[in-house]
């Protein structure tokens, strides 16, 4: 009866000494995805748009003006009708190289059958159409049924790819043409869109969540998940050109500068920056005690990036040692901006810092009122914050002082984005709730409801 006794006690200490364990890890652990942040807008000068994503979804908003931008949408991915959208474009050049193939049907009749073949749609008659039309032909059996199975393995594929978006978190990436757009889903699937219409180019699975945006640099394209793994692409074809292993999840873009690609990483008790060759060679790792979630900026020979230690990091770029830290109150998780000498940051203690970007050294800080999430924005020569709860200052980059706001862009408003412009006067905030907020530097405040 004793021994008995005192096993079930051990057990109750045992059970006890494992459920302590298990809080104390939560408790470390990185932040839930509350934190995480949509994508910023991005005016596409090419195209004439502005791309602006909610959720799961990215609005193309034709125009320049608040009115323009309410009224004309020029397309949204996912669409809300599927039957008309058509094949990736690289599941119709596959297909169509099939056709090309059929040794016994002429040109003519191979023309017939890709006109019919950029006709199919995700959903809908087309499909049905054309593989009617190619069992039809005068093609061998084999190459009837390897062409039909294509059609009917690329729809299931592509279907599946636009079920898996759930949210797009981080930076969309803008091909140099500015004809492509680059969308990395929470679900991990990765998509490159034509900018003029929103249809697919090609898609792929990155097998993990990404929470991070895309950077862009000339042909190839880079990304990182929460799987640890930071990932080189081709943005022509989607193929992949290599992998990094992290030691902790990716949540912010990768920084391209020059020949290296800086990125981040998070863990329970650990962040790293890595610095990278463009082979994907490491040529550095700068370690903190705890995760770095912010997109790293360069200048001047010297990287800066936040953590959830509280400090905000100057890190040498060639070498990976760190220069100076300053302190706050709360974690750096936006991007800082470094502008004439001085780095801008904002922390979620509510204030924005500003510090030489040398020494570290305090030039001022200003205090937001609510968390600052958000990367503030350098325009026209005043520096624009968003609040977390949704109140936009203009600033005076030298002294700190408030000479516009706090504009209010709605009750309940909650601002975690990036905060974007035009490049002109018109600067973009993006809500989590379903609404373009428009503001001149004047901070007047405008509104487009994204349906």
């Amino acid at each position: 009866m004793i021994g008995s006794v005192r096993r079930r006690r051990t057990l109750a200490l045992t059970i006890f000494a494992l459920t302590a364990g298990l809080i104390a890890a939560a408790c470390a652990r990185p932040p839930s995805p509350a934190g995480w942040a949509g994508a910023r807008a991005i005016k596409v000068d090419g195209q004439g748009i502005v791309l602006v994503s909610n959720k799961g979804h990215l609005h193309a908003l034709l125009g320049q003006t608040t009115a323009d931008l309410s009224s004309n949408e020029r397309w949204q991915f996912p669409p809300k009708d599927r039957s008309l959208y058509p094949l990736s474009d690289e599941a119709q050049q596959r297909i169509a190289g099939f056709i090309d193939a059929f040794g016994s049907v002429d040109d003519a009749g191979k023309a017939h059958l890709k006109k019919l073949l950029a006709d199919v749609r995700l959903s809908g008659p087309n499909a049905g159409a054309f593989k009617d039309a190619v069992s039809q032909s005068a093609a061998s059996p084999a190459d009837r049924s390897k062409t039909n199975d294509a059609v009917d393995a690329a729809i299931t594929a592509e279907k599946n790819a636009l079920g898996k978006i759930q949210a797009f978190y981080g930076d969309l990436g803008i091909s140099s043409d500015q004809k492509t757009v680059f969308a990395a889903s929470f679900k991990g699937m990765v998509f490159a869109l034509d900018a003029s219409t929103g249809n697919t180019r090609w898609v792929r699975d990155a097998g993990d969540p990404v929470v991070g945006g895309i950077a862009v640099d000339d042909d190839t394209i880079y990304f990182g998940t929460k799987g640890k793994h930071l990932f080189a692409t081709d943005a022509a074809t989607g193929n992949p050109k290599w992998q990094f292993d992290t030691k902790g999840e990716v949540w912010a873009t990768p920084t391209i500068d020059g020949d290296t690609i800086y990125v981040t990483s998070v863990a329970s008790r650990d962040g790293r920056m890595y610095a990278l060759d463009k082979t994907g060679r490491q040529k550095w790792m700068f370690s903190t005690g705890a995760g770095m979630a912010s997109r790293p900026v360069v200048a001047g020979g010297v990287v800066y990036a936040g953590a959830f230690d509280n400090k905000l990091y100057a890190i040498n770029a060639s070498d990976g040692s760190m220069l100076w830290s300053a302190k706050a109150d709360n974690w750096f998780w936006a991007t800082p901006i470094v502008e004439g000498g001085v780095v801008y940051a904002a922390s979620l203690d509510g204030k924005v810092y500003a510090v030489d970007a040398k020494t570290g050294a305090a030039r001022w800080q200003f205090d937001a009122g609510s968390p600052v999430r958000s990367a503030p924005l350098m325009l026209g020569g005043a520096l624009i914050v968003a609040a977390r709860n949704g109140r936009v200052y203009k600033l005076d980059p030298a002294s700190g002082q408030a000479t516009a706001g706090p504009a209010a862009l709605g009750v309940g408003t909650t601002v975690l984005a990036d905060v974007a412009s035009d490049g002109a006067s018109t600067i973009y905030v993006v809500p989590t709730s379903a609404v373009l907020y428009t503001l001149t530097d004047q901070l007047e405040v405008g509104s487009v409801p994204l349906q």
